[in-house]
């Protein structure tokens, strides 16, 4: 049997781990630019401890989306977790499910998942076909105490 031509678009097994400054920071689904063909990368994990994933405030010059969802296939909306997320340097906390549309350009960070009572999906869409980040100094508020 013949390979079909369109079998290129089927990405199988995309599971992975990303490390930085020797930390692994996270692990699960990843999808990049190179094999989506196209200008956009994803991250999909399902978290199901509380855990600081990203401490340092950082801005990109590319938008983000993330998506955070109940990880019970049932009940998408079934969400028991807070999850405290700086956005320009104010902390925002997300008690429900929830998307956060980063423009280009807006620090972002630390990202903390301070309760994880019940699974959690966590999406991330990166609109871009490379990853650059650039550290900010800005203050925190609330002091996140990490």
């Amino acid at each position: 049997m013949s390979t079909s031509q369109y079998e290129k678009y089927i990405i199988r097994n995309p599971y992975n781990q990303l490390e930085r400054d020797g930390k692994k920071v996270f692990e699960g689904f990843i999808c990049t630019p190179d094999q989506l063909q196209t200008r956009c990368q994803y991250l999909y994990s399902i978290v199901t401890k509380p855990h600081v994933n990203e401490a340092t405030p950082h801005v990109h010059k590319f938008p983000v989306i993330m998506n955070f969802f109940g990880g019970d296939y049932r009940d998408i909306r079934d969400f028991d977790a807070e999850i405290w997320f700086y956005l320009g340097g104010e902390r925002q906390v997300i008690t429900t499910p929830a998307t956060v549309s980063i423009p280009a350009g807006l620090p972002h960070c630390p990202l903390i998942f301070k309760r994880v009572d019940k699974p959690i999906a966590w999406v991330e869409i990166m609109l871009t076909d490379g990853y650059e980040r650039e550290q900010v100094d800005i203050p925190l508020y609330p002091d996140p105490g990490i």
